[in-house]
């Protein structure tokens, strides 16, 4: 697993990102029930569905 933390200012929070890639059908675990109410964590996988997570990671980040 990778462990993605998110800042806390509106339009770049944890919360934002998931909903975002959740649109591009792309899911990561929330980790609220974990005490980590400001990361996502995504499963390793394949190149391709790595490489899609981190173009939607670029894309929400830049507000795209």
């Amino acid at each position: 697993f990778v462990l993605i933390h998110f800042p806390l200012e509106k339009g770049k929070t944890s919360a934002e990102a998931d909903g975002f890639l959740t649109r591009r059908g792309l899911v990561l675990r929330a980790l609220h029930n974990y005490g980590l109410p400001h990361s996502l964590r995504m499963t390793i996988g394949p190149e391709e569905a790595n490489r899609l997570v981190v173009d939607g990671l670029r894309d929400f980040m830049a507000g795209k």
